[in-house]
């Protein structure tokens, strides 16, 4: 059985592959993107922690600027750059989608050309020609 051209084109499927691979970051990211955008949005907005101070009272330690964060704020923190992670995903699926189609259609493209090309020096009249018996009036 002969194994058909379409797997010996690189282009066809690399741009299949990156069809596959973005389409799978594209529906994870568009998922949890909204998941997390959901859950930031239900969140009321932390009020300011009664302990805080302004950054002249505070230590010369980083510890303490980072101290003031209550556990809503680091936890609405979190969330976002969850987000952001899951947004970049979708967008990075999104353009691995757009150029897997564009490399797959220039695979299927040079597949035809390919596939024309064999068909017209098949079918050109010296090819045609050799393969046809001698006539009766050539062998003199």
């Amino acid at each position: 059985m002969k194994v058909p051209d379409i797997y010996h084109s690189w282009r066809t499927m690399l741009g299949i592959a990156l069809i596959l691979l973005g389409s799978g970051n594209w529906v994870v990211g568009r998922f949890n993107t909204e998941r997390y955008g959901q859950l930031l949005a239900s969140e009321r907005t932390a009020a300011p922690d009664q302990a805080y101070r302004g950054f002249d009272d505070l230590d010369s330690g980083a510890v303490a600027v980072l101290a003031l964060l209550t556990a809503e704020q680091r936890r609405a923190s979190y969330e976002t750059a969850r987000m952001d992670f899951y947004h970049a995903t979708f967008l990075t699926g999104y353009v691995l989608v757009l150029a897997g189609l564009l490399i797959t259609c220039f695979g299927f493209l040079g597949l035809l050309r390919s596939d024309a090309r064999r068909a017209t020096t098949r079918a050109t009249p010296a090819a045609v020609t050799s393969r046809l018996p001698p006539t009766p009036d050539s062998k003199a």
